[in-house]
């Protein structure tokens, strides 16, 4: 797998489920400005706010392939594998799609994300253990201190006007 910086601003995103895993994938997408669609009969009440305030759009049902034909990253986060394999399967292979229940049906994997002003660190063991890259973002998170954040901030405005 090639490690993308990929800009999501204004891009189409389906989310198909509305659990925690969901949750955690939507506030990954949530910042990067995408269009969001989260499709789920159920979903976490923080997802149910993000819809009320009207950040996401969210349907109430079970996903049909209707929902992701023109999605640019569709998120199968359902808590059916059965589901969230059919959605990989049939979406086109011009789409971006992170499967949570078997990663290695997608062609995407969601990172682990560290950001600090203009510096950007996306940590990932491919989909073989979260626990691992969730410790692993932690350990790189403390090794970026505010001097270094300040200085690379600077330099960024530097750049900007040459």
């Amino acid at each position: 797998m090639l490690p993308l910086h990929i800009s999501l601003e204004k891009k189409k995103v389906v989310i198909a489920g509305g659990g925690s895993i969901a949750l955690r994938r939507l506030k990954t997408v949530l910042s990067e400005g995408a269009d969001i669609t989260l499709v789920s009969p159920d979903v976490e009440p923080e997802i149910k706010q993000l819809a009320d305030n009207r950040r996401i759009k969210w349907v109430s049902r079970t996903i049909e392939k209707e929902d992701y034909l023109d999605a640019f990253l569709i998120i199968a986060a359902t808590d059916h594998a059965a589901v969230n394999k059919e959605i990989a399967q049939t979406a086109s292979p011009f789409q971006l799609v992170n499967c949570v229940s078997e990663a290695e049906l997608g062609n995407v994997y969601i990172p682990k994300i560290v950001k600090k002003g203009h510096v950007t660190v996306s940590v990932s063991t491919n989909g073989a253990s979260p626990k691992h890259t969730k410790e692993l973002a932690e350990k790189v998170d403390e090794q970026i201190d505010g001097d270094f954040v300040a200085e690379v901030d600077r330099l960024y405005q530097v750049r900007r006007k040459k």
